[in-house]
């Protein structure tokens, strides 16, 4: 049976900080969570009907560029005006509706991203924006990145159990993840990359990856597929 990991978490709500701590984050995975109002040009949710269904919509998900640090040490991006985050000032100038992120590409360094040393950094983000549509928050959170090459395993986060779902019915949510692949120049299970998922990672290779972003809710789930090529 796989084990859930509570694993600490900064989830930065609109005009309001809220800190979901659990036990101290393997270094490998540091997933983070923002949630911004939607889209539409008052900033309120959209009005829930009673036909609609209460679940989880996927909205995009990559793999883009790894952020820069501000001087306050937090990721440039993603980011939003307005939305009372820390890294707010990295975003001042974009209209309101606006998001940063870091630029997508297919083709990846392979170098840059093999982490085959202790000393690896992380060579990108991956990332996967939502609308929590269940108005859920007596369920936890619950997220799972999954890179593969063919059948080998070059990053794996386990099920990470990010606590309550705290997010009211009608947020868009993005969670994501700076990383790079591989073994860290660990062995066996739970070794670099695939620390927390009993699983073994490789160190990638020249070629294609297929990346899983899986966020659960109660009984709603969600899962993006992307790819990039290593080269």
């Amino acid at each position: 049976m796989t084990k859930l990991r509570l694993v600490q978490v900064i989830v930065f709500l609109t005009m309001v900080v809220l800190f979901v701590c659990g036990q101290e984050a393997v270094a490998q995975h540091h997933l983070q969570v923002r949630v911004v109002r939607g889209a539409q040009s008052d900033g309120r949710a959209t009005p829930r009907v009673a036909k609609e269904r209460k679940v989880l919509e996927q909205l995009s998900a990559g793999f883009g560029v790894l952020p820069p640090v501000d001087d306050d040490g937090n990721d440039a991006w993603p980011c939003f005006p307005g939305g009372g985050n820390p890294n707010d000032a990295d975003c001042a100038s974009i209209a309101a509706g606006g998001v940063v992120l870091g630029q997508e590409a297919f083709t990846q360094s392979l170098s840059a991203c093999n982490a085959n040393s202790s000393s690896s950094p992380n060579c990108g983000q991956i990332f996967s924006f939502y609308e929590d549509d269940t108005g859920d928050n007596a369920d936890n959170l619950i997220v799972s990145i999954v890179v593969k090459q063919g059948n080998k395993y070059i990053l794996n986060t386990g099920l990470v159990n990010l606590g309550l779902n705290p997010f009211p019915a009608g947020s868009v949510v993005v969670i994501y993840d700076d990383t790079a692949f591989g073994t860290l120049g660990q062995t066996g299970p739970n070794n670099g990359y695939c620390a927390g998922s009993n699983l073994t990672c490789v160190n990638p290779v020249a070629g294609k990856a297929t990346i899983t972003f899986t966020i659960i809710v109660g009984t709603s789930t969600i899962k993006s597929t992307s790819s990039i090529f290593l080269q």
